[in-house]
């Protein structure tokens, strides 16, 4: 958002936080539904599971489509020079870093279909 305001860009940096918003709110319910959920085969996880489709869905078309377009046009709009430079940069990892979340999201789609519709957090792991 700096980056924007100080090249005079300030719509491009607007735009990114718009398509950033929209995957939060079925993921963010995905997991409430999922924290309700008693039994792998309750109306909890079946509504968890189907927020979760929506949200991988959300992401994909958000940041992975119309993120990419706009990281592209302000590419080509941007200026040469040191702030221009390092937004340039800056926006283009992130789209190597939405890029590999999304993989992340597709494994994580994979193991919801092996065990039935239910994932467990993968990240916390007792030994």
């Amino acid at each position: 958002m700096l980056g924007s305001a100080h090249s005079g860009l300030i719509g491009y940096g607007g735009i990114i936080m718009f398509f950033f918003d929209w995957g939060d709110l079925p993921l963010l319910s995905a997991k409430l539904f999922k924290y309700l959920s008693k039994d792998p085969n309750d109306l909890f996880q079946f509504a968890a599971n189907r927020l979760f489709e929506l949200f991988a869905v959300c992401f994909f078309l958000t940041r992975n489509g119309f993120f990419n377009y706009v990281v592209y046009a302000a590419i080509r709009d941007l200026e040469n020079g040191f702030a221009s430079g390092t937004c340039k940069v800056l926006l283009v990892a992130l789209v190597g870093l939405q890029t590999y979340w999304f993989f992340l999201i597709i494994q994580a789609v994979q193991r919801q279909k092996q065990n039935g519709g239910v994932v467990d957090d993968v990240r916390e792991k007792d030994d």
